[in-house]
């Protein structure tokens, strides 16, 4: 977590009255913001390799004349929840969400109140991975937003005053290279570690978040070629050094706990078979894991992990963006209803939606591809920072629903939700039902996935 660095500039002493309470308390802002600013700028450079920290230098400034009031908003010890970024690619394509960035928003913590005088400015400095991984060779976009009164569902935003460009060009192949010289060969052989305790000390070291250590008995090569999806092993490599262990079963969480349950050892091949606890984000759960060694090099490696159960699950499927056409609709809707809206246009292309606005319908064919991207980020800015009405917000009546239908192929889908909706009226509370019909595409290109194009309602009645 990048640490904050505060500093005031323009000579005046900022009359804050900061202190610390719970996330969970209510508070009042007595601002309207009418004055704040908020500008992003890189710390120290803007050209990046895969697996660079991206420094940001985050300003909030009160732009208003000597008679201009205090400027008051809500400051969290975690910029996570008090700062936003959405990362994409020229093509729209959004980042990934860092791992442990979904669990942030809802970790509680604590918070201050800062007013800034006219003519003040306060700054932070922020690592961008600590809310997406751009580590993908690619050019992106980066739109800033602040949350003055925090992440909830009914804060607004104040978006950067300015986006930048972001490029991440590819690793040259000999920068951070890591190999396994000779000299560390010959101790592991030294060792001479039996393969139960090869599978401990892998263990032990991924639970510590020791990533080279646990790096020393793994065959990179063969895991690369056994696990979902292949890949090359010096790009996996590089993840797991990185700490991203999604791609190995059983070693994406650290476990906390685990027990022997049988060990087979030949002469050049060996399996370990356990059973390992995990606890990502408060929830417990456990693995029957299979590890396959062979002695290839003198020395025990694990050349493959099976895990009997399947993928691990993930309690926080936050953000992700390799979902199935129900998967993508349930969490566009969880996103909304929370309010998340930077979260929700990630599973929604809105292009529809605003082509069809009474002020674009009748000369959008006639508008130009820089209106049109104009007329897109204007909506997307407002409906982020919660500047439209009920009336003009998509999915606004979504209160109580399930999904009661789905039906797609290779390119195209449907998902039908059945939502109810609670009315309390003087003769007493009635129910309303109406149905949500989602059309889905598959976006196509590098980063192919499912995304929702548009909705149709339906009234049921009561």
């Amino acid at each position: 977590m990048g640490a904050f660095l505060f500093q005031l500039t323009h000579g005046r002493a900022m009359t804050a009255r900061c202190f610390f309470v719970l996330l969970a308390a209510t508070a009042v802002l007595h601002s309207a913001y009418a004055e704040l600013i908020f500008s992003i700028r890189y710390h120290d450079k803007n050209i990046y390799y895969p697996g660079d920290r991206v420094e940001l230098r985050l300003t909030l400034s009160n732009s208003g004349g000597i008679d201009a009031r205090e400027e008051s908003f809500y400051l969290a010890d975690d910029p996570r929840q008090s700062f936003g970024f959405d990362l994409r690619s020229l093509t729209g394509d959004p980042v990934p969400l860092s791992e442990g960035y979904a669990s942030s928003l809802s970790a509680g913590g604590a918070y201050r109140v800062v007013n800034l005088a006219p003519g003040q400015e306060l700054s932070v400095t922020a690592v961008l991975n600590d809310w997406v991984n751009p580590d993908t060779p690619e050019q992106y976009r980066l739109t800033g937003f602040f949350y003055p009164r925090l992440r909830s569902p009914r804060s607004g935003a104040l978006q950067a005053s300015s986006v930048l460009d972001l490029t991440v060009i590819p690793d040259s192949g000999d920068r951070r290279r890591e190999q396994l010289g000779s000299d560390v060969a010959a101790a592991l052989r030294n060792r001479d570690l039996d393969p139960w305790n090869v599978v401990r000390e892998t263990l032990e070291s991924r639970s510590e978040s020791r990533f080279n250590r646990a790096l020393l008995y793994l065959d990179i090569e063969s895991l690369a070629e056994t696990i979902a999806g292949g890949g090359d092993a010096e790009s996996l490599k590089r993840a797991l050094i990185r700490g991203e262990w999604r791609d190995i079963p059983g070693l994406r969480f650290p476990a906390v706990e685990w027990k022997l349950l049988s060990s087979r050892v030949y002469p050049s091949e060996a399996a370990v078979r356990l059973r390992a606890v995990y606890e990502p984000y408060g929830e417990r759960f456990e693995r029957d894991l299979r590890f396959y060694l062979h002695k290839d090099a003198g020395y025990w490696a694990v050349r493959r992990i099976e895990s009997a159960a399947g993928d691990d699950p993930d309690p926080e499927v936050y953000g992700a963006l390799d979902l199935n056409p129900p998967e993508v609709v349930s969490e566009l809707i969880r996103a909304v209803t929370r309010g998340d809206w930077d979260i929700a246009l990630r599973y929604y292309d809105i292009d529809e939606l605003v082509r069809g606005l009474p002020e674009y319908s009748e000369r959008w064919k006639d508008m130009s591809a820089a209106e049109h991207l104009l007329a897109l980020n204007d909506y997307r800015e407002r409906l982020i920072s919660n500047r439209l009405d009920d009336r003009r917000r998509p999915l606004a009546d979504i209160e109580q629903w399930r999904i009661t239908g789905v039906n797609y192929t290779d390119v195209t889908g449907s998902v039908v939700v059945e939502n109810t909706r609670v009315f309390t009226t003087p003769e007493g509370s009635f129910d309303e039902l109406s149905t949500y019909t989602f059309r889905l595409r598959r976006t196509g290109g590098a980063d192919d996935r499912w995304i929702v194009s548009r909705y149709d309602t339906l009234l049921l009645g009561e």
